[in-house]
């Protein structure tokens, strides 16, 4: 059972239209323990057939057929680990705020904060992830 405060002062309400963002945000965040994982059948799995996932500098990839295919052609061996800051939402939509690490960086590779906006199909599965990521700021000295 979800639960939140309205305000300080009043008593905590039970909120049964906060039931499925509270599914929505778990299965977000099971998404990130399964890519650090490397468990693809797992991670694809949360997503509808439908899917549609966008990130910076490549083509959308287009239903989970594809997202498979994509996320199985990734280089071996470069393993990267997501780090969660936090993950809230609304409605229909989560997101996930946090940093990509580098295991093993190339010399051109820095760790980056990342943003993810997700959105939530009626069954509860992510039907969308939009990734916004910000390189590393310039150190003054």
């Amino acid at each position: 059972m979800v639960r939140s405060m309205i305000n300080d002062h009043s008593p905590t309400l039970w909120r049964p239209e906060s039931e499925p963002i509270a599914a929505a945000i778990d299965h977000v965040r099971l998404s990130y323990c399964y890519l650090n994982e490397g468990d693809l059948d797992a991670y694809c799995s949360l997503f509808t057939e439908h899917v549609v996932v966008r990130q910076p500098g490549a083509h959308p990839v287009r239903g989970r057929a594809e997202l498979e295919r994509v996320a199985r052609k990734g280089p071996r061996g470069k393993r990267v680990r997501h780090l969660l800051y936090d993950v809230f939402g609304s409605g229909p939509r989560v997101a996930a705020v946090g940093r990509l690490r580098h295991l093993r960086p190339a010399a051109h590779e820095a760790d980056m904060d990342f943003l993810d906006m997700f959105t939530v199909a009626d069954n509860g599965l992510l039907a969308g992830r939009t990734t916004f990521l910000f390189p590393p700021a310039a150190h003054s000295e």
